[in-house]
């Protein structure tokens, strides 16, 4: 008998099913790359896109576009305007984009570090984090380019945010982790948790200690960046900075936090 794989389906298992089911249950929209399968011989749940041997077959170019696409920059490099790059969202693919408009979806919020990512150079999608185009110095270097077309696509950030270095007690519906604010506005904040295995995309519920000008105050969050900074790591710890905005808090809360913020704001 060949190898055997178990899918993920809305928190159930199901199969066993052989490697040309899984690919026949993908190609037929029964299931998608981000659902999960199981293989005995890892010993573990892995996203169909980035197990290596399903990883090797994701290699069709989508062609939907969002409805609301960055607009072009006339004025832009030439290089920075080529579409060539596909984005996969909650299993469903778009594009082409150009560079700038993928820097300018991760700017606005529609596009997260941990999205998918896919360009004809590369073997496979990968997560937008990891690719090296798009790395948080390579953004630094196109804000700083004197072209004004690159200029144009930073923006003043939504929410005003500033320095807050509360005490964070985090909980992920299975265990509780302790953690400190670095900064904070009225849709997110920048947080060091104690725990290296958080993702992207997952849902956290943040309870903020006392701080300067603000009250405590619960809120649950989504993670969207994640980015490991050794020298901001008490000794003996695997802290991470994470990135996270707000998904549910109290409107007395935003506006305490939009009070402390606005004054400190650049």
């Amino acid at each position: 008998m060949g190898k055997q794989y178990y899918l993920s389906n809305n928190g159930t298992h199901i199969g066993p099913y052989t490697f040309e089911a899984v690919l026949q249950k993908v190609e037929s929209h029964e299931h998608q790359w981000t659902d999960y399968v199981y293989d005995e011989a890892i010993g573990d749940w892995v996203m169909l896109m980035e197990h290596p041997e399903f990883s090797a077959k994701v290699t069709s170019k989508p062609a939907a576009r969002p409805e609301a696409a960055p607009g072009k920059k006339e004025e832009v490099a030439e290089t920075m305007k080529d579409k060539e790059w596909f984005i996969l969202k909650e299993g469903n693919n778009y594009g082409p984009f150009s560079p700038v408009e993928v820097v300018q979806m991760l700017q606005e919020k529609t596009l997260f570090e941990y999205d998918y990512i896919w360009h004809a150079r590369m073997a496979n999608w990968s997560r937008v984090a990891e690719v090296e185009e798009f790395a948080p110095d390579k953004i630094r270097a196109m804000k700083q380019s004197s072209d004004t077309g690159l200029a144009e696509i930073f923006f003043r950030r939504r929410h005003a945010r500033a320095a807050y270095g509360a005490s964070l007690i985090v909980h992920n519906n299975k265990t509780v982790f302790r953690g400190q604010a670095l900064e904070i506005s009225a849709g997110g904040a920048g947080v060091l948790i104690d725990n290296p295995n958080l993702q992207p995309g997952q849902s956290l519920f943040l309870h903020f200690q006392p701080g300067d000008g603000v009250p405590p105050f619960n809120a649950v969050c989504q993670i969207v960046s994640k980015q490991f900074i050794k020298e901001m790591a008490p000794r003996g710890t695997d802290a991470v900075r994470y990135g996270v905005k707000f998904t549910t808090v109290s409107q007395s809360v935003r506006e305490s936090i939009k009070n402390f913020t606005t004054p400190k704001a650049a």
